[in-house]
């Protein structure tokens, strides 16, 4: 798989001198991007290949609006293969990164890109993950180190028209906060300095002290709703007008609270009814996974039911209907 850089020179509007590295260039990655970019001294966008790197440095960013297209076009652009970069063919870049967004699913994060990440840290860097699921966070502490990281979740909506189209479906918020408790590195001061800075962007964010059920909050979320509509080829709404459906989904959900509190982590108590409302919310959503089983691509079922079956054998606990979403996936992949 090959990253390639699309590099936007804009300058900055709100005091800010800085350089964040968003790598993905999905439907958050370019919505961040086109959002960010104005209030950097330099943002680079990664993207995944070099098609779309080079469509980027022709046309920019489409922000495609219900009533108009805004276009975020950049003042210099710059890609090239995160191999080459790393093999030290591809001159520097301009000043050193502040900030990475990591904004990729959990299947692209490989050896090679966990190394490419660690060629742009320096002591001053911060990794910023936006994944879903569970797995990433061990993976990336063993490499970056816990110091280095901080984790958010994000309800924002948006969906990719084209290689360097966006629209944003709804508007959510952005929780950031690291999942270490007793990690003193990372001051309060950079979390706080990351919210503004996405509130100077248009973006709802807020710091949590609580990542960890804001993370198994999301993991439920998806964990309910993703495999069924992919193994059912549904959108997410046509979920909750099947009693079968709603059933196979309370069975789902009631499974992960068994492991949530084994592993002692007090999930919120209207939960389930949270899960309905976003499946009611995008109920014209095609999910993330049956969009993957349709352009037939690996899904992150392994980091989601397939984590939950994971953890619950490692403490004697059997998640039958997680265990039968989960192996259903994995052949519907194979």
């Amino acid at each position: 798989m090959a990253f390639l850089l699309y590099n936007s020179g804009y300058m900055n509007k709100g005091g800010y001198c800085m350089h964040i590295m968003i790598i993905g260039a999905g439907s958050l990655g370019l919505l961040f991007a086109a959002q960010l970019a104005p209030n950097c001294s330099q943002l680079t966008l990664v993207t995944r290949s070099e098609g779309q790197a080079r469509e980027l440095a022709e046309h920019g960013i489409q922000l495609v609006g219900t009533e108009s297209l805004e276009t975020k076009l950049a003042k210099s652009i710059v890609f090239q293969s995160y191999s080459e970069e790393i093999s030290g063919s591809m001159a520097p870049v301009a000043r050193e990164v502040d900030y990475i967004f990591l904004m990729v699913k959990q299947t692209a994060i490989s050896p090679e890109l966990i190394t490419y990440i660690q060629s742009k840290m320096t002591r001053h860097t911060y990794l910023i993950c936006f994944q879903n699921g569970v797995g990433h966070e061990v993976k990336l502490s063993q490499a970056i180190g816990w110091d280095k990281l901080l984790f958010a979740i994000t309800t924002e909506g948006a969906k990719r028209i084209g290689p360097t189209s966006v629209k944003q479906t709804g508007h959510g918020i952005t929780y950031l906060g690291e999942l270490e408790p007793k990690n003193l590195a990372v001051t309060n001061h950079q979390q706080i300095f990351i919210v503004q800075l996405l509130e100077l962007a248009g973006f709802r964010a807020e710091l949590s002290k609580n990542m960890e059920v804001r993370i198994w909050t999301k993991l439920v979320i998806n964990a309910v709703i993703n495999p069924l509509t992919a193994i059912l080829r549904v959108q997410n709404g046509e979920l909750l007008r099947s009693a079968w459906a709603l059933s196979l989904m309370q069975e789902l959900y009631q499974e992960v609270l068994r492991l949530a509190a084994a592993k002692g982590i007090e999930l919120p108590i209207d939960l389930w009814d949270t899960v309905q409302a976003v499946c009611e919310a995008t109920k014209t959503n095609h999910s993330s996974m049956l969009q993957d089983i349709e352009a037939s691509r690996h899904t992150e079922i392994d980091y989601l039911n397939g984590s939950l079956v994971k953890m619950g054998n490692e403490l004697g606990l059997d998640l039958p209907a997680n265990s039968m979403v989960y192996r259903m996936i994995k052949a519907i992949e194979n």
